[in-house]
């Protein structure tokens, strides 16, 4: 494991199970996700708060009466939200929930990723699949084992989508019979090409270090996070978080956002490189 970068401040107050922390390049704010009651129950204790870049609650209910709300994403003075089988779409401006978007067979509806044209994808861990929205409708891009649970999502410029895998075989406890790879999928195509040649972890949070290009990534299980080359190779960079989920990325500060699920905080630690 190569050196800990420094921790440059964490947020305590207002965080409860902090699923996601987002950093919204357009509004230079930091959007939190905190589930609050059950991560697949719909009881509308979740809620959404906003954090300035130095870690203050600027807002700490922002948006509220959400039941899980997990990955978030902005794009076009909206913020969208994931809401166990459905999708949530918000005008940050104004703070109201413009649209919901129901996805029927969604089991677990997880993280995020959109491209400059507004196309969404979501990953749904539990049911091992990746929908498409266009236009407000939902329709599925992958579904089955072979794509290993997915989590963590990320556009990638040139039609191509990289996925952080939670494994292969997921069960209810979300176990899993073997850990997820990092890999990327060929939006045209449907093609999937491993990043990492081995298995990693139960892979969550995904990000991209543009300076380097390298990867970002969380091991929600393991308590850790991952910097991987495009070539894949692994380096541990944090570790001994209780449960390190869906991360976020500053580029100007080379700041990562950690939300820790099982000790209600989200801390920010400077990255070297």
């Amino acid at each position: 494991m190569a050196a800990s970068p420094p921790m440059e401040w964490k947020a305590e107050s207002s965080i409860q199970t902090p699923e996601s922390a987002y950093y919204d390049p357009e509004t230079q704010q930091i959007f939190v996700a905190s589930v609050a009651g059950q991560a697949n129950q719909k009881d509308g204790t979740g809620w959404i708060s906003i954090l300035d870049l130095t870690g203050k609650v600027v807002q700490k209910k922002w948006v509220e009466g959400i039941d899980a709300p997990k990955g978030l994403r902005a794009q076009g003075g909206n913020l969208w939200a994931t809401n166990i089988d459905e999708v949530i779409r918000i005008d940050i401006a104004t703070s109201k929930i413009l649209e919901r978007i129901k996805i029927p067979d969604a089991r677990f509806l997880n993280d995020i990723a959109i491209n400059p044209e507004g196309t969404v994808w979501v990953s749904d861990t539990l049911g091992s699949a990746i929908y498409e929205i266009r236009a407000g409708k939902a329709t599925v891009l992958v579904k089955g084992d072979y794509w290993e649970s997915p989590n963590g999502l990320l556009w990638q410029k040139g039609g191509k989508l990289a996925v952080a895998g939670w494994g292969r075989g997921i069960q209810s406890d979300f176990s899993t019979f073997t850990p997820g790879h990092l890999y990327e999928i060929d939006l045209q195509t449907k093609k999937k090409r491993l990043i990492t040649s081995e298995p990693l972890g139960h892979l969550d949070g995904l990000e991209s270090d543009e300076s380097t290009g390298d990867y970002l990534v969380s091991d929600w299980s393991a308590g850790s996070v991952f910097r991987v080359s495009r070539s894949g190779s692994t380096t541990k960079i944090l570790t001994g978080f209780t449960h390190s989920a869906d991360i976020g990325y500053i580029p100007a500060q080379k700041l990562l956002l950690v939300p820790d699920m099982g000790a209600n905080h989200v801390s920010a630690y400077r990255l070297s490189r």
